[in-house]
């Protein structure tokens, strides 16, 4: 949030931040072009936009020591400490990943399991988190894919980020790299969200 002052008038003007969080390893493959869209649409309403690209990052798996019980901080030292900074200060937050093994790729599954932190600050000391706006991105190579498990995971995510409800946007029927591009909508489908989720995001913001 920013401040100025004009004359006897101050002027507040609010900065809505998207953080795109992408889970697939193949560069320009199909979630990444939604993702690219989701963040395009949110742009076009006027949030900043941010994209994060997991399997450039060292993230480490979760390992279950208990280290993040007092809110401060996760014990591991990796790329996730600059990144739940940038979970904090995002007020939408839209995780793309494809569907590997009825699941979520490793790389996200690594970040979600790695917000234990805002997990323990949320159900075990009472913090209060802020309302964001959430989206979830996925797309599945057989035409029978089933999302529900994915869905199910990205859920649990969003209700520790104080995130719900969240938008789901997935596709079935699509493995080649690029090939979501002959859905007849689905790029624009996923601008749409991202102009919805802008929305959503400046409503919050503005109680």
């Amino acid at each position: 949030m920013h401040i100025s002052l004009r004359g006897d008038l101050r002027y507040v003007s609010v900065t809505i931040r998207a953080l795109g969080v992408l889970g697939s390893p193949r560069a320009g493959g199909n979630t990444d072009l939604l993702l690219d869209a989701a963040l395009s649409g949110a742009a076009e309403a006027g949030t900043e936009t941010e994209k994060v690209v997991l399997d450039r990052l060292d993230i480490r798996p979760c390992t279950a020591c208990d280290g993040c019980r007092d809110g401060v901080a996760c014990v591991l030292n990796d790329d996730m400490v600059p990144l739940y900074r940038k979970v904090e200060e995002a007020d939408i937050i839209v995780l793309a990943s494809p569907v590997y093994f009825d699941a979520v790729s490793a790389q996200p599954k690594a970040f979600i399991d790695r917000c234990q932190l805002f997990w323990c600050r949320k159900y075990l000391l009472k913090i209060k988190g802020r309302p964001r706006a959430s989206a979830f991105i996925s797309v599945g190579a057989r035409v029978r894919t089933d999302f529900g498990p994915l869905e199910a995971t990205a859920r649990a995510l969003f209700y520790t980020l104080d995130a719900m409800p969240g938008h789901f946007l997935t596709f079935a029927g699509f493995e080649e790299a690029g090939s979501i591009q002959d859905h007849p909508d689905a790029i624009e489908q996923a601008r749409a969200l991202g102009r919805k989720l802008a929305a959503e995001a400046g409503e919050r913001n503005s109680l």
